[in-house]
C-alpha cells in the first residue's frame, strides 16, 4: 500500500534536495554488496560535506536526465538555458510504503521505475528512499523546467491523479497492497492550527450553531428551525447517506459528520432525545430583552465619532469582537459576522491603513492608493538600475553595498505591494461590511421595538 503526495518548491534548490538525500535518512546497513557509484550520496551538489567519520555508509540515492554529483547546478543550467528561474523551482513528492510490506531496495526500485515512468522523458529528477521510519517512503526533487522543450511542469488534479495510478499499478506489480478506496481530503493543516490555537473557523463555528439549537430543541422540527433562524441551510433529507449544512455567507456544503462524532445524524438524535420539555422554557426567555437604564462612555461610541470608511471598519472591528482587545464572545455575535470571523486580521489591517492615513472616501483610497503606485515605480526603476549595476565587475566594498541596496528596496517593494492589496481589499469588501453593519443595525432595532 503506497501513499503519494506532491507539493510546490520556492526558494532554494538546496533545502529539499539536502532534505531527501539526507544521510541519516538514507543509511542502508543491509547493502553492502552495492558499488560506491550506485550509492553515492548528493554531498558536492547540496554543499553538504559528509563528515569523515561518515564516508563509509552507503545511501539510496538515484537521479534521471542529470549527474547526481551536480544535480543542483544542471537543474538551474537547464532554467537558465530557457531564462525560468523564477518561480516555482521545483516539486517535491514521495511515495510512503506500509510497514513491513517492502525492504528498502524494493522500494527504490519502484520509485525509480515511477519517476521514468511519469517525469523521465522531459524532466530532472533527483530520487531518494528514506529508511529512518516504520515506513520506508521514497521522497521525489522534479525540476520544474523540462530539459527537453522549457515547458513547465504542471501540477493538476489530473496529473496527481496519474501518479496515484501509477504508483498503484506498479505496488500491484510488484504484488504490494494499494489503498482501494481513497479518503477525501481533510481538514487542511491552516484550519488545523487555527482550531487547535482556538480561534474561530466555520467549522467550529458551525459546531457552535448545532450545540446552540441542540440545546433548545425536542424534536428534530424544532432543531431545524432553531438552525434556519441562524441562517444555515440544511439538507436534511432522510434519502441521503450524508446529512449536510451550509453556513450562512458560504455555497460549499458541511457534511455534519466530518464535525466530530458528536455530530453525526444518530448522535443530534440521541441528543435531542435527551432533552428535557423544559428546554422550551429557555427557547422562549431568549425572545425578552431587558433594556438597560443607564449610559455609559463606551469604546464604540468614541468609533462612531469618527467618518466615512474609517468609521466603518472600525465599527466592524468592534463588532467582531476585535476591538478593543480581540474579546470575542461567539454566543452573543450576530450571524451575519460569525463567518467573517475568519477575517478578522485581514478587517484589522484595512481599519489600521484607514486610520493611519485619515482615509474616509473612496476618492481618499483611490488617491492614496495612486501614490503608493508611483512610489512603487521610482522604487523598481532604482532597482532595476543597481541590478545592471551589480552585474559589473565592482569593488568587494561597493558589490556589497549594492545587494544591500536591493535586498532593502525589495523589503520596501514588498511592504508596498501588501498595502496596495489591502487598498484593492477594502475597495472590494466595504459593500459587504456596510450590508452586514446594516443587518445588525436592523436586527437589535427590531429587538428594542419588541423589548418595549
Amino acid at each position: 500500500m503506497a501513499v503519494t503526495k506532491i507539493w510546490d518548491v520556492r526558494g532554494s534548490l538546496d533545502a529539499p534536495i539536502k532534505y531527501v538525500s539526507n544521510e541519516e535518512k538514507t543509511e542502508n546497513p543491509d547493502l553492502n554488496d552495492h558499488t560506491e557509484a550506485e550509492l553515492q550520496t548528493l554531498d558536492d551538489v547540496i554543499e553538504y560535506a559528509a563528515n569523515e567519520d561518515k564516508t563509509e555508509m552507503k545511501y539510496f540515492v538515484s537521479t534521471l536526465n542529470c549527474n547526481k554529483n551536480f544535480a543542483r547546478d544542471e537543474f538551474q543550467i537547464v532554467k537558465k538555458r530557457f531564462d525560468k528561474e523564477g518561480g516555482i523551482i521545483a516539486y517535491h513528492g514521495y511515495q510512503s510504503f506500509k510497514p513491513g510490506e517492502v525492504t528498502p531496495p524494493q522500494a527504490h526500485e519502484i520509485g525509480l521505475q515511477m519517476a521514468k515512468e511519469l517525469w523521465g522523458d522531459r524532466f530532472q529528477v533527483v530520487i531518494a528512499t528514506h529508511v529512518n521510519t516504520r515506513c520506508t517512503h521514497n521522497h521525489f526533487v522534479i525540476n520544474s523546467v523540462s530539459f527537453k522543450d522549457g515547458g513547465r511542469y504542471h501540477d493538476c488534479t489530473a496529473t496527481y491523479r496519474l501518479m496515484r495510478e501509477v504508483s498503484d499499478r506498479i505496488c500491484l506489480e510488484h504484488g504490494l497492497s494499494i489503498i482501494e478506496e481513497p479518503k477525501g481530503k481533510g481538514v487542511s493543516q491552516y484550519l488545523y492550527k487555527m482550531e487547535k490555537a482556538g480561534m474561530m473557523t466555520r467549522y467550529n463555528v458551525a459546531r457552535q450553531a448545532i450545540d446552540e439549537a441542540v440545546a433548545l430543541s425536542v424534536t428534530m422540527e424544532e432543531f431545524q428551525t432553531e438552525m434556519r433562524n441562524r441562517g444555515y441551510l440544511l439538507k436534511f433529507d432522510s434519502k441521503l447517506k450524508y446529512w449536510s449544512i451550509v453556513p450562512p455567507g458560504w455555497k460549499k456544503p458541511i457534511r455534519i459528520h466530518k464535525l466530530g462524532e458528536d455530530y453525526t445524524r444518530e448522535r443530534i438524535q440521541e441528543r435531542i432525545s435527551d432533552n428535557d420539555i423544559s428546554v422550551r422554557a429557555v427557547r422562549l426567555r431568549q425572545h425578552y430583552h431587558i433594556p438597560n437604564n443607564y449610559s455609559l462612555k463606551r469604546r464604540v461610541d468614541r468609533i462612531m465619532g469618527r467618518s466615512g470608511l474609517e468609521k466603518l471598519y472600525l465599527r466592524y472591528c468592534y463588532e467582531l469582537g476585535y476591538l478593543p482587545k480581540y474579546r470575542q464572545n461567539p454566543t452573543r455575535l450576530h450571524i451575519v459576522l460569525k463567518e467573517d470571523l475568519l477575517k478578522c486580521d485581514q478587517y484589522s489591517e484595512q481599519a489600521k491603513l484607514l486610520s493611519r492615513y485619515h482615509i474616509s472616501t473612496d476618492e481618499d483610497l483611490s488617491s492614496h492608493q495612486e501614490k503608493v503606485e508611483e512610489k512603487m515605480a521610482d522604487i523598481t526603476a532604482r532597482r532595476d538600475e543597481l541590478r545592471k549595476k551589480a552585474r559589473r565587475t565592482l569593488p568587494e566594498t561597493e558589490a556589497t553595498k549594492t545587494k544591500d541596496e536591493i535586498k532593502q528596496l525589495t523589503t520596501e517593494l514588498r511592504q508596498l505591494r501588501r498595502e496596495v492589496k489591502v487598498c484593492e481589499q477594502i475597495r472590494e469588501r466595504s459593500g459587504h461590511v456596510k450590508e452586514n453593519l446594516e443587518i445588525v443595525d436592523r436586527d437589535r432595532q427590531k429587538e428594542k421595538e419588541k423589548s418595549r
